[in-house]
């Protein structure tokens, strides 16, 4: 989804929207060939002492996928689905990384002040926890500085804004780099320094990539002093190489190279810098306890039933005779059937009410921040409420293409609550103000039972014709409704597939009554 767009669809909502996106938003887009992620931002309620949301997210998938309750199972789905929870990195403005002590690199410099003077396991874990925030919020400044000069159309605020970025990349760098001689002392070993120098490589290598991203962007635009732009765009890219090849730093591309160890290298470097935001969890299955109540009522029903036709048996015959036999066997019988049939009755009834799982989520092994549920089913029509289905809003065309017989359609939930206190405590350092909750599908299982993507079409030219090729796609459409305390809101998009993987993903705006 472009910036462009979201922004777009920022400014139609409703007015009760417009109070709801201050607290829900979300991102939707394309992760790769296989794989769409939505990103949803909750805002932390600082009233309350705890935050707890919902989302609930229904798949309208074509009949002629063949996705069901048996080619599909709830493991299937499981296996498919990748969910993240992570705190949103604070804002700072890129001119502001590096300005006064309560700046990000401020409060690094004051706790490695602090570290060479006492080396001590809670000094180390906290010098570690700054170094891998400041890479966070560099990144998200470096990125959000980016992003909004893309988005302008003034030629002078474009210039401001490059000028501002060249400025900034060089003070950051400069400053964090002189840190390095605060840590290169005897009583700092070699895995302490070892963070800085990945943090630093980091550094390196997001201030390459965004002024490539600049550099692009320059090929579109026209402003006065876009060559000299150019320039300084390629001198910063320029010395940044330079810098890394004279600190060794392995992370180089080559032309004529795969850059398998390049790309392996920055991928680690992301993920070991932005693992301070993510939140970890640790799963049991949702309702065992009550799993066990309802199969014990069940045994007790079914030995009810065993029992009463025992002495009923026994009031007629009361001497034992083969009709008594025959009838205690029965009853064993039936016994036994009815056992199942009311573990699968009952058990059904409970996991309607229950979650598939249970996650609670920690900081460290000991800090428990809350907990994170899950359940995937498939639902008939008839059970999905009827918001959902008017924003459905299916046609004549719809029933044409699934042969009358409807769609197949999933109900994944999730529910989630964070204890803001400890969220508080945990960061106190810098403000924490929302939380992240990425959820990433895998749709590879879906395209199993597609036609071949290209299809051969013929168009007529005056006297004569020609052989054309277009594109066979199936709509996946998909509705969500996530909601914090009384805040509802739904989001309808449409996921345009074909055998080749995800071709698009739009978003299809419901008008104010549906809604």
């Amino acid at each position: 989804m472009s910036i462009k767009s979201v922004i777009d669809s920022l400014c139609s909502f409703s007015l009760h929207e417009k109070v709801v996106s201050m607290v829900i938003e979300e991102i939707i887009h394309i992760h790769d060939k296989y794989q769409f992620e939505i990103k949803l931002e909750y805002q932390l309620e600082h009233k309350k002492r705890s935050t707890t949301y919902d989302i609930e997210t229904y798949l309208f998938f074509p009949y002629s996928l063949g996705i069901n309750e048996q080619s599909y199972s709830k493991i299937d789905f499981y296996n498919d689905i990748q969910s993240y929870i992570r705190l949103k990195t604070p804002t700072v403005l890129l001119q502001d990384m590096a300005k006064g002590e309560e700046s990000p690199l401020g409060k690094l410099r004051n706790n490695i002040k602090v570290l060479r003077s006492s080396v001590t396991p809670y000094n180390i874990e906290q010098y570690k926890y700054k170094m891998k925030m400041f890479g966070c919020i560099f990144k998200s400044a470096i990125r959000d500085h980016v992003a909004f000069i893309l988005i302008k159309k003034n030629a002078g605020d474009i210039e401001d804004l490059l000028d501002k970025y060249q400025e900034s990349i060089k003070n950051i760098t400069s400053s964090f780099r002189e840190l390095r001689t605060f840590l290169n002392v005897p009583s700092i070993n070699k895995d302490i320094f070892s963070m800085y120098i990945f943090g630093d490589e980091y550094l390196s290598l997001l201030s390459e990539s965004y002024s490539y991203e600049l550099l692009e962007y320059l090929k579109s635009i026209e402003i006065p002093n876009k060559n000299l732009y150019r320039e300084r765009l390629l001198g910063l890219i320029k010395d940044e190489i330079e810098y890394r090849i004279n600190n060794h730093y392995p992370s180089i591309p080559e032309v004529d190279s795969t850059n398998e160890k390049f790309i392996f290298r920055a991928s680690v470097l992301k993920k070991y810098i932005g693992n301070v935001l993510f939140l970890n969890t640790r799963i049991k299955q949702e309702g065992s306890f009550w799993e066990q109540i309802v199969f014990a009522i069940a045994a007790g029903v079914a030995m009810m039933f065993a029992v009463l036709a025992t002495f009923s048996a026994q009031v007629i015959y009361p001497k034992v005779s083969m009709p008594l036999f025959i009838i205690l066997v029965v009853s064993y019988m039936f016994k036994d059937r009815i056992k199942e049939l009311m573990r699968g009755y009952l058990g059904s009834k409970l996991r309607n009410i229950l979650f598939d799982h249970k996650m609670s989520i920690f900081y460290s092994p000991k800090e428990k921040l809350g907990w994170c549920k899950e359940s995937f089913s498939f639902v008939n029509d008839s059970k999905i409420p009827n918001k959902i289905m008017r924003l459905r809003n299916r046609d004549h065309m719809t029933e044409i293409e699934n042969g009358w017989l409807g769609e197949k359609s999933i109900l994944y939930r999730k529910r989630t609550k964070l204890i803001r206190g400890k969220l508080e405590r945990i960061y106190k350092d810098y403000r924490v103000e929302s939380i992240n909750d990425i959820i990433r599908l895998n749709v590879m299982k879906f395209l199993t039972k597609m036609d071949n993507p290209q299809k051969a079409l013929y168009v007529s030219e005056g006297d004569s014709y020609q052989k054309i090729y277009g594109k066979r796609v199936y709509h996946v459409n998909m509705i969500m409704k996530y909601s914090m305390g009384n805040l509802i809101r739904y989001k309808r998009f449409r996921i345009v597939l074909s055998q080749d993987g995800i071709k698009r993903i739009e978003e299809v705006v419901m008008d104010e009554e549906t809604l």
